[in-house]
Formats: C-alpha cells, structure tokens, sequence
C-alpha cells in the first residue's frame, strides 16, 4: 500500500521560495529506464548554495543531496553515473540516486530542512497533475514561488546541466538580482491606492507564518548573512560584518555584540511578543548593541549630531539618520509595516505614518513620512535587499512588496508629500 501523499496537498500554493528549484526529470528511458533515470535541480539565485540543507523525496525515500551549487546553475543527479555517461557522454554532478521515480513514486519533492520548497508530478499520481511522462523528460519552463503543472513541459530531447532557465546576476557582487519575477503578487497587479493596500495587507497577513521570538535569533543569521563570509552577519547601522555567535546574551557578549533592532520601535504599538509586529523580520535587524541603544525609539529623520560609532549616522533627541547606504531599505521596511498592519489581525494596532517627530512610547505611530519618502527615492532597491526578501520568505511565508515592487511606494505615499 503506498503512503498518503500529505505533503502535496500544498500543491498549486505558494511554498517557501528557495533559489534551489527542481529544473528536469528523466524518469522513462526507453527499454533501460532502470539505471538511467535522472533528475536536475537549477540554483535560481544569484549567490552559491550549500546543499547540505536539502533532500529529494518520493514515495517513502529520501536522497541527501551535499556539497556547493554555483549561482545559475544547474546539478544533476544520476542513478547510475555509467549509465548516465553512456547516454550523454559526460559524467552526471552525483549518482547512486536512491529514488522510486516512475516504479511508485511519480512525484519528486525538494525539501530545505524541514520546509517542502519545490515538487513535481506526473501520470496523473496528483491531481492537476496529468502530464505524460513515458519516454520524455519533464522539464521546468519558468521559475517561480508557486508550484503548477503550468509551469512544466515534456520534451524527447533531454538537457541535463543545461536549459532555458537563467537569473540575471548583474547585480551579484552585491548579493544578486534586484528584480522581482514570480507570481506572489498576481492577485493584486490590477489594483491601485486604497484597494491596492488593504489587498496588500490580506496578502501579507495569510501569507504570515509568526515566528517566536527566540527563531528571531536564527532567522537573521540567514536572512542578513555575510554573502562573503558565511560566518557573520552584517550589522544594519554600521555595516560592520560581524560573528553570528557573537550576540547579545551569549558567553562572551559585550557592547559591541549584535541585537535585534526593530526598525518599526515594538514600544510604538506592539510591545508584547504575542503580537505578530513584535516577531516580523521583516522590520527586524541585526544592529551593534550600543548603536541601537542610542537610536531607541525614535523617529526616522535627517539632522543631528555624529551618532560616533555608525559612520554616516546623525541623531538628536528625537531622530535618528542611518547612513546613506541604507535609508532605502529602512524606508522600506517602514512602509512595511504601514501596509501590514492596518488593525484587522486582532492582536496588532493599526500602524500608520506621521510627517513629524512627536511619537512616544504607546503610540502606533511613526516618522517622518516624508523624509522617509524622500530616502526612497534616493536609495533605490540593491540585490542585497531582494535576496534578503527571498529568504525572509523562506522563513516567514510573506514578502516586502515596496522591495517587489517599487513603484508602489510612489502609489501609496507621493501625494503625502507633494
């Protein structure tokens, strides 16, 4: 008897987007599909992958997948690397693949840990799923944050370590594409001004897996990692690189160890860790323990004294101006929230934007909108910030559509401040 498939009941949703995706499969070869069976994954991103982390599943068994995965490229995995080299004339990226494949599998599962990110089916093994497969390769036509049938195609012309998918990685010396593709926003690109939002923040909000305060911790170790220097991450005010062990209330921890920042101050409207802003990484950044302490809860603004251990940093009383490098991405995250949190989740007040710097503890507001606005402009949207997206998304379910999608920050907010 075979197993429940379960886990495919997400299928035709949104999993968690990972850059590793199921690219082709070969699963019938004609008269010897015993040994030379295949399957290819493609790294979709625009920074090297561990593979460690991953498995591919069927029907009751598991392949560990190992090693490192280039930016753009693709990795195949053989059953039987001679049988694999007699078809194609070169040797397969692995082998020794342990899978059932078309003998009672009929799907493939890509899992990053514990988190289902990819699969696909055939022969009718899911429903919606009733490619035929006999004697053809399944191959992926598009990449994208949702998993259908529509988008893969057969083809009797095999290609494993190659294909039609590519990623723009003009931007990968600064952490990869700053463009957004895939199909999480399909729902609303109709949209505009106030139906734009409130559809936004449904989006976001059923998307919205909360996380508890203590995954904080190991979520930003991933989200805000040194791409050069996988063993630290890189603090939001000061842009030191700095070790992920290294943090606030470890062994060792001291003023220069790293905290959690809440870009939006939790004592502004959600100061208790129930409330899903309190938990939202997407406003939640590692920061130099003493730099943080001095920006508190204040308003977002221009003007000051030198902070002193941030360069580019100027704070007063009331205002804080982060360096120049990242008054976009703050800004972002700011805006964030305005759009997230409009007091329909039950626990969360209703967030909004002020153009001044008068908030105090207790308050669901915030400031300054204007220069806030004006910070976007100035600081456009980097491939840092949009892998950071992607991976919050693998963690938390929900993107940042103001990092998506620019051109919407000017929708919601220019005429505040025209």
């Amino acid at each position: 008897m075979k197993a429940p498939i379960t886990s495919l009941l997400l299928l035709g949703s949104s999993l968690g987007f990972a850059e590793l995706q199921i690219s082709e499969v070969l699963y019938d070869t004609p008269g010897t599909d015993s040994v030379e069976e295949w399957i290819e994954i493609y790294n979709a991103g625009c920074e090297q992958v561990d593979l460690s982390s991953y498995q591919l599943k069927d029907n009751g068994s598991t392949y560990s997948l190992s090693g490192m995965l280039a930016a753009n490229t693709y990795y195949t995995i053989a059953k039987s690397s001679s049988g694999f080299e007699a078809m194609y004339g070169f040797s397969p990226d692995a082998s020794n693949l342990a899978l059932s494949l078309g003998n009672s599998g009929d799907y493939i599962e890509l899992y990053n840990g514990s988190q289902l990110v990819d699969l696909v089916a055939w022969e009718g093994k899911v429903s919606g799923w009733d490619i035929s497969a006999k004697y053809v390769s399944l191959y992926r036509t598009q990449t994208s944050s949702v998993t259908s049938v529509a988008n893969w195609s057969t083809s009797s012309i095999d290609t494993p370590s190659t294909g039609t998918l590519t990623q723009d990685c003009s931007g990968a010396s600064a952490g990869g594409s700053a463009t957004y593709s895939g199909s999480y926003y399909d729902s609303v690109l109709s949209l505009s001004g106030t139906g734009l939002k409130s559809a936004l923040q449904d989006l976001l909000e059923v998307n919205h897996t909360k996380l508890s305060y203590s995954e904080v911790w190991d979520a930003l170790q991933y989200t805000d990692e040194d791409l050069s220097n996988t063993n630290n991450v890189i603090l939001l005010y000061t842009g030191r690189s700095h070790s992920k062990t290294d943090r606030d209330g470890q062994s060792g921890f001291d003023n220069d160890s790293w905290n959690r920042e809440h870009v939006w101050p939790k004592s502004l409207g959600f100061s208790s860790t129930s409330q899903y802003g309190y938990t939202d990484i997407h406003h939640i950044r590692p920061t130099d323990k003493t730099v943080n302490s001095s920006r508190s809860n204040k308003d977002y603004d221009e003007g000051g004294s030198a902070q002193g251990e941030a360069a580019g940093t100027y704070t007063t009383s009331e205002s804080f101006e982060p360096r120049d490098d990242v008054k976009g991405d703050v800004a972002r995250m700011i805006f964030y929230m305005d759009v997230r949190y409009d007091g329909s989740d039950g626990n969360m007040s209703d967030l909004y934007l002020v153009n001044n710097t008068s908030s105090e503890t207790g308050d669901p507001f915030f400031g300054v909108i204007c220069t806030l606005y004006t910070w976007h402009q100035e600081d456009a949207v980097d491939a840092n910030e949009m892998t950071r997206n992607n991976r919050i998304q693998e963690w938390q379910g929900n993107r940042n559509p103001l990092i998506d999608h620019p051109e919407w920050v000017e929708e919601l907010y220019s005429s505040q401040c025209i």
